[in-house]
């Protein structure tokens, strides 16, 4: 084991108290934020999580948006952001998920993959898609395209970025589900406009012309960064939203 596989492991039990992980959940995550991404079998040989257990394991980071993987054969595992995933938690743990964020964030850059061969991964559970889509608006350039059926998770920081690329002037078009009346007038109190539509039953972002976001049925999120994908989803925003309505909170 490397010197600095061995630094990492001062992170697995602060993991575990943080994010109410076992140990071989702890450690799965940290070696696919260290050497990720990773089939099954390589973290097996990385750490001490035993072969019969390590597909569970990895599930159970998928489904909890901690981790995405490549559908291929065989699948490999990536890390979501140890930043955003542990931030969710420092409140409770301050001062243990500052030091986590500095420990494997540092890793996590520096071991980011080049995706440049790939446009496609699967992200597990409602949170581990919220928390990409997150990080991408963040992120966000020039346009962002927006059908949402079901905004309720977005919290005041996430108004306040949309609010930040308004006054950026990114193109914003969010257009959300007009059923949604109660949200779409708390959207309406911030500075950025946002569209209603009647018939509105499917989600996805599309962001800088490059990245989409689309949650598929159940939880399940697919992201691709492929500019000629992020063109098809475009068009097909482009004709929902001539049919949608500017918001008006006054004729709510």
């Amino acid at each position: 084991m490397s010197q600095g596989e061995q630094s990492l492991e001062k992170a697995d039990v602060p993991l575990q108290d943080v994010m109410g992980w076992g140990k071989n959940h702890a450690a799965a995550y940290r070696c696919l934020v260290d050497k990720g991404p990773l089939e099954a079998g390589e973290v097996v040989v990385r750490t001490d999580i035993p072969r019969g257990r390590i597909y569970d394991v990895l599930e159970d980071l998928v489904e909890e948006g901690a981790a995405t993987f490549r559908e291929r054969n065989p699948r490999r595992y990536y890390a979501q952001n140890p930043e955003g995933l542990i931030q969710e938690r420092k409140e409770d743990f301050d001062d243990k998920a500052s030091e986590l964020i500095e420990t494997l964030g540092n890793a996590y850059q520096l071991n980011l993959p080049d995706e440049s061969g790939d446009s496609a991964w699967i992200l597990g559970g409602r949170s581990g898609t919220v928390r990409k889509l997150r990080e991408l608006l963040e992120e966000a350039q020039d346009s962002v395209r927006a059908l949402e059926p079901d905004p309720r998770w977005c919290e005041t920081s996430d108004h306040r970025v949309f609010e930040k690329l308004h006054r950026e002037d990114v193109e914003l078009k969010p257009v959300i589900w007009s059923a949604r009346q109660d949200t779409l007038e708390e959207i309406a109190s911030f500075n950025y406009p946002v569209w209603e539509h009647k018939e509105l039953n499917k989600m996805f972002y599309v962001i800088d012309e490059k990245h989409v976001v689309f949650q598929m049925g159940g939880d399940t999120g697919v992201v691709f960064s492929d500019a000629t994908i992020a063109k098809v989803f475009a068009r097909e925003f482009e004709g929902i939203f001539k049919y949608a309505e500017k918001f008006d909170r006054n004729n709510a």
